[in-house]
């Protein structure tokens, strides 16, 4: 029997997931702590900035076990851990594992930065010789599924969020040699912030972000030295450089217009802007210079909404893929044990006419379970004939 016990994003405030997440050293303590009750055989501790998820394997009790040792390793009343907790069992905790492995229960559909999180939580169970056998297949078998999704589907390739819209608007645009110079005014702000970040996930891009003076002594989270800093009102002075300018403030007025703009840049050369803020924060009339392309908040929602009925398609071809491979895993944990009981079975069943077993069978199970039965049976009548 596998459990899960989750506290994640659907149930409980971030100030709750911060209390319940497990640091690297912790994850290490709690899984020896946990592997040493009788009842557990199995433990893997998962957790991101949105979820902290505790598998675990073994007898009935080990849930029990699980909650237990988790309320008292945080110091939690188990009362207050359970108001946020959700429990997962048996062929529902498997499925959960699939879920998330295949990012159909991240806050984005499809994320892949999942799976890799759930690698690295499983090897380090591994490692500490905390996988059993149906652990083990579980795991190996939502990550294969996720894989294949992956390939065989767009769904994580299809993005929605405006952020991640822009930095693909980045990539795709095509200069001759040397870096890409992109300008985000309004860096420190969330939009900005996370656009910046997006767009240093790949190499070739140099970033030129923009802040108003009173907030010059702000810590940014985008660091290093591909991003240069200057100041909001120098704006125009390093723009003539720029392949791709990006503005995303909250201000009530243009951050570019179209007059300054034009007296300050060459004409003719490739350009970008991107304006992501509402209302709206570059001139319109910028898009008519030579060589500008403007694109607004518009345009990225057009792109987003029609990227949502892409991913829904896809997420239909993805749930067949993993209800099959769903399916393919929870049998493969279910006969294992009969592969030891071979010997014994055939001893028990030595001599035993085949409709007198047929008999017995339709005597002790559901009508459903029958139709099953003797469809499988049916089946192997076939195989046999044509083998």
């Amino acid at each position: 029997m596998m459990y899960c016990m989750s506290v994640s994003h659907k149930k409980a405030s971030v100030n709750i997931r911060e209390r319940f997440a497990f640091h690297e050293n912790e994850k290490t303590e709690f899984i020896e702590r946990l592997m040493r009750k009788e009842a557990v055989t199995g433990v893997v501790v998962l957790c991101t900035c949105n979820r902290s998820e505790i598998y675990v394997s073994g007898t009935k009790h080990a849930i029990g076990e699980l909650q237990r040792e988790a309320a008292d390793f945080k110091g939690i009343r188990l009362e207050e851990l359970l108001k946020y907790l959700n429990i997962y069992s048996g062929e529902s905790a498997i499925g959960h594992l699939f879920k998330v492995a295949c990012g159909f229960d991240s806050m984005v559909l499809g994320e892949d930065e999942i799976l890799g999180q759930a690698k690295d939580a499983y090897q380090i169970s591994k490692d500490q010789g905390a996988v059993d056998y149906e652990m083990n297949v579980l795991f190996q078998r939502a990550f294969a599924c996720a894989k294949r999704i992956k390939t065989d589907t767009n769904l994580s390739r299809t993005p929605l969020s405006v952020a991640t819209l822009v930095a693909n608007e980045v990539f795709r645009f095509e200069k001759e040699g040397g870096e890409k110079n992109v300008m985000v005014i309004g860096m420190t702000g969330k939009m900005g912030n996370t656009i910046t970040k997006n767009i240093l996930s790949k190499p070739g891009i140099r970033v030129t972000g923009t802040v108003r003076s009173h907030k010059s002594d702000l810590t940014l989270e985008v660091k290093g030295d591909r991003v240069r800093i200057v100041d909001y009102r120098d704006r125009y002075q390093c723009i003539d450089e720029m392949d791709i300018v990006i503005s995303a403030t909250s201000g009530p007025h243009y951050t570019v217009t179209c007059e300054e703009l034009s007296e300050r840049v060459m004409p003719e050369k490739k350009r970008l802007f991107m304006d992501v803020a509402v209302p709206v924060d570059m001139d319109p009339e910028i898009g008519e210079l030579e060589g500008l392309t403007l694109y607004n908040i518009d345009y990225f929602e057009t792109l987003s909404k029609n990227n949502t009925e892409i991913k829904l398609k896809e997420l239909d071809r993805a749930n067949v893929i993993m209800e099959e491979e769903l399916d393919g895993a929870i049998k493969e944990v279910v006969f294992h044990p009969y592969i030891k009981r071979m010997a014994e079975l055939r001893e028990a069943f030595a001599g035993k006419r085949l409709d007198t077993l047929l008999y017995e069978i339709r005597d002790h199970v559901s009508s459903e379970d029958l139709k099953v039965v003797l469809k499988t049976l049916d089946g192997l009548e076939c195989w046999i004939k044509e083998g």
